[in-house]
């Protein structure tokens, strides 16, 4: 169980996948609705506005489906990596944050025996440069 939102990794995977086949039937349906609702004119007109013979459904509706579905995949794809990325990125985060502070070097000492001198003027001068 993790301490953020009390749910285990195996219920946030259930999640995702639920989340995942809920966004591939909305596109699924999105493209049943396109090509069911797809326009039913008469024909299409030429630049010399004579009448084109309307183009075989038989044809034309396989290829905007197949483009729709591969765009809609590619998109699915991009999504699914981006969340992988945001996971890991994420706990890599997470762990950095939480982790215990570093132990003391042998060199972390050297710092603190630096001593500013207690006789330094405002200009950041000693007193012995004072003298012409």
């Amino acid at each position: 169980m993790t301490w953020e939102s009390g749910s285990t990794d195996q219920q946030r995977l259930r999640a995702g996948y639920a989340v995942l086949s809920i966004g591939l039937m909305v596109l699924v349906f999105a493209w049943g609705m396109a090509v069911w609702r797809g326009p039913q004119g008469e024909g299409a007109v030429a630049v010399r506005h004579e009448k084109l013979d309307p183009p075989e459904p038989d044809r034309i509706l396989p290829v905007v489906g197949a483009g729709m579905v591969l765009s809609g995949v590619c998109l699915v794809g991009v999504l699914a990596l981006s969340v992988v990325a945001f996971l890991r990125i994420s706990r890599r985060y997470r762990d950095q944050i939480l982790r215990p502070p570093a132990r003391p070097s042998q060199t972390a000492g050297v710092w603190e025996m630096h001593q500013v001198p207690d006789d330094l003027d405002e200009d950041g001068g000693g007193d012995e440069g004072d003298a012409p």
